[in-house]
């Protein structure tokens, strides 16, 4: 079963977004804070990273920074945003994000996003 890592701030975000990856067959694990994201990750190896830009003691883009620089493979990380910040999207493509969504998102295109960067 594939794993992934919800790396999210805001409780209420975090816990639906589990409850989703679940029901669609993947392991979940939470982190709400950029150091305890990065602790995670590498201590489960997920398979796969959804990412809130906006965190406490970090932002998402040095996050994934880290996690690539620290884990022994390039784990595909998804970035989650609120912010309405027009430059976001420009440099999630400029660091290789695999993809990049902005709250509130439709649960079945990120879903479909995931399936589809998991099931290559």
């Amino acid at each position: 079963m594939k794993s992934i890592l919800i790396i999210e701030d805001n409780l209420m975000v975090a816990k639906a977004l589990t409850i989703r990856v679940k029901m669609a067959g993947y392991k979940a694990s939470m982190a709400h804070d950029a150091a305890t994201g990065v602790i995670m990750a590498k201590k489960i190896l997920p398979d796969m990273v959804l990412l809130d830009i906006n965190l406490p003691a970090g932002d998402g883009f040095m996050v994934a920074e880290r996690i690539w620089t620290q884990l022994p493979t390039m784990v595909p990380i998804i970035l989650i945003t609120a912010s309405k910040d027009p430059t976001f999207l420009q440099k999630a493509k400029d660091i290789g994000a695999a993809g990049f969504f902005e709250k509130p998102y439709e649960a079945e295109e990120l879903l479909d996003a995931i399936k589809e960067i998991l099931d290559e």
